[in-house]
């Protein structure tokens, strides 16, 4: 994926970078699943 984007990966470092984004993906999980009512707002609005 690193190469399609043109990113430079190093070798040594690949394993390092798919420990991380094994993490995000679980935490992705946990966010994109936590119940929230249909009438919630997700952020204040700004009225100056």
């Amino acid at each position: 994926m690193a190469a399609l984007l043109g990113l430079p990966l190093e070798p040594e470092s690949a394993a390092a970078v798919a420990e991380q984004l094994a993490g995000l993906l679980t935490v992705a999980h946990l966010v994109a699943e936590f119940p929230l009512p249909d009438d919630v707002e997700p952020a204040p609005i700004f009225r100056p």
